[in-house]
């Protein structure tokens, strides 16, 4: 008898273990809840796609909700924290409410159930997966559908340009898709809301100007009956620019105008060639800290970088000149004859007399008489005392051609380096 009850104990060991669990077949559970798992998950498999006919794709819909992101430039890497809204129709997950006290709807972990393999093509973080979804609850309705909602992380790789920093814009996209599934068997698509931005908190150094969300199925010579669609986010980053401005782009200007400065004063003077001088100083300070700030940007510099560099070359120049003009107008022997004649042509006409206002009034009011009192050709009106202050004039007209010239250099660096205005993206989240 003990023989006999042990045979039927063990046959009903193996037939629920052939069955698939040793729960399939208890009934009688007060909870409906409990008999609409059991029943559900007796035989079901996560590894098999949820289809009842083959060829039959399942269809996933996704749509994102963004809570903060990161953009660090100096790798250009783009980091995302959002949740993530995914459902499909599982068909494997039915049943019929009558048959279990009318419960319509259930909720499992998404560990239990089969989950679409959806992963990052673009990773910037290969060193974690970023395939599939994190652990969440999921919702399943009685007609299969399926719907989750997950946390996520996604590092991506940008492709950045820094040409125009502190007014960079940077355009980031996340690339997502099936790892091992085609088009016809798993479709992703976005849903009719496919970001929703309503709970973001805004970057403090970056500013999300604009985002699109788009559907991409390419084919490939090796699959041509295949598709891969692909879904893209692009971001569009704007930095904001304010503290970089004040600490960077101010002090540009204002080398600038001490620049010029210290062309506008008199090359004798001892102000200016120490105000040269701490000026080429403080240029080099700042591209120094430049240097560790900004990030790499391939073999274009950033603008911002060339202005500097350019306008410390200007200021170098200046300490130079005004060195060779102390010089010059400190030497005691003679001009030679060319010079003395370049600077009495240049000086004999308006344009040339005006250098002089403010510097030599008597000498200016001299030559004026001479030319007027002489019959003599504009070249051979040279008396002794213009011969004697001829390196003077000389200076001064090099000093204002000096001021003149780094004018327009000036306005050309302006021309060239300042960043154009990117009207295409004007809408702001």
């Amino acid at each position: 008898m003990v023989l006999v009850i042990f045979i039927i104990l063990l046959n009903f060991l193996i037939g629920c273990r052939a069955e698939g669990s040793p729960e399939c077949n208890v009934i009688g559970s007060k909870s409906p809840s409990l008999r609409l798992k059991r029943h559900l998950f007796c035989e079901y498999d996560k590894s098999i796609r949820p289809v009842l006919q083959k060829g039959t794709a399942v269809n996933v819909t996704i749509s994102l909700s963004p809570k903060f992101m990161d953009f660090i430039d100096r790798t250009s890497t783009f980091i995302l924290h959002s949740w993530i809204f995914i459902n499909w129709k599982d068909e494997h997950l039915t049943w019929k409410p009558n048959d279990f006290n009318e419960v319509n709807r259930m909720r499992v972990k998404s560990d239990e159930i089969w989950v679409p393999d959806f992963s990052v093509y673009n990773s910037g973080d290969m060193d974690r997966s970023q395939t599939g979804i994190s652990d969440t609850i999921c919702q399943i309705t009685y007609t299969g559908t399926v719907i989750c909602v997950s946390s996520i992380k996604y590092s991506t790789q940008c492709d950045t340009d820094f040409t125009y920093w502190p007014y960079d814009t940077q355009v980031c996209s996340i690339h997502m898709g099936s790892w091992t599934h085609t088009g016809e068997e798993i479709s992703f698509d976005f849903r009719q809301r496919s970001i929703n931005m309503l709970t973001f908190t805004p970057h403090k150094q970056w500013l999300i100007r604009n985002y699109t969300a788009r559907k991409y199925s390419p084919k490939f010579n090796c699959c041509p009956n295949d598709t891969f669609p692909t879904l893209i986010v692009d971001f569009n980053l704007q930095r904001h620019s304010s503290m970089i401005h004040a600490v960077f782009v101010t002090p540009a200007v204002v080398l600038m105008i001490i620049t010029l400065t210290v062309l506008w004063l008199d090359s004798r003077s001892v102000e200016r060639i120490s105000l040269a001088a701490v000026n080429f100083i403080c240029h080099m300070l700042c591209i120094y800290d430049l240097h560790w700030l900004l990030p790499s940007n391939g073999s274009t510099p950033p603008y911002i970088l060339l202005f500097y560099r350019d306008s410390m070359v200007l200021a170098m120049l200046a300490m130079i000149i005004t060195s060779l003009l102390r010089k010059l107008q400190a030497t005691k022997v003679s001009a030679p004859r060319w010079i003395v004649t370049t600077v009495t042509f240049v000086l004999s006409n308006r344009a040339g007399r005006f250098f002089l206002i403010g510097n030599t009034p008597d000498e200016t009011m001299n030559i004026e008489g001479d030319l007027e009192e002489s019959s003599e050709p504009e070249g051979n009106i040279i008396s002794s005392k213009n011969q004697d202050d001829s390196w003077r004039k000389l200076a001064i007209i090099i000093e204002w051609l000096n001021f003149t010239i780094t004018i327009f250099v000036y306005l050309l660096l302006i021309l060239l380096f300042v960043p154009i205005s990117d009207d295409k993206h004007k809408t702001s989240v």
